[in-house]
């Protein structure tokens, strides 16, 4: 099992659009064979979009960012992006 914490810092004013952008990807993503779960958490203090998925395996994963990347989802959602702020992913391993 496989958890990915993504982490992207907005412009400021775009939330209401980068939502209405991000609400179709996760709602597909969730329906994806793999996935366990797939959430977005807002910190309003940081202005800041964090994905956090769980997939079953690595296999998983990897169909999921073909899906993602077939239909641009990384320059639909860079857009709204901070570019004083990188955007960051993390991969965890589950362990325990």
């Amino acid at each position: 099992m496989l958890k990915i914490v993504a982490k992207r810092y907005l412009k400021t004013g775009v939330l209401d659009e980068y939502l209405a952008v991000v609400r179709p990807l996760v709602d597909a993503s969730r329906q994806e064979p793999g996935c366990i779960e797939y959430a977005l958490y807002i910190n309003r203090d940081e202005n800041a979009a964090v994905m956090m998925e769980t997939w079953e395996s690595e296999a998983a994963l990897e169909s999921h960012l073909k899906i993602v990347r077939a239909a641009g989802y990384p320059e639909k959602l860079n857009q709204f992006a901070d570019p004083d702020h990188p955007s960051k992913v993390e991969k965890y391993d589950h362990v325990y």
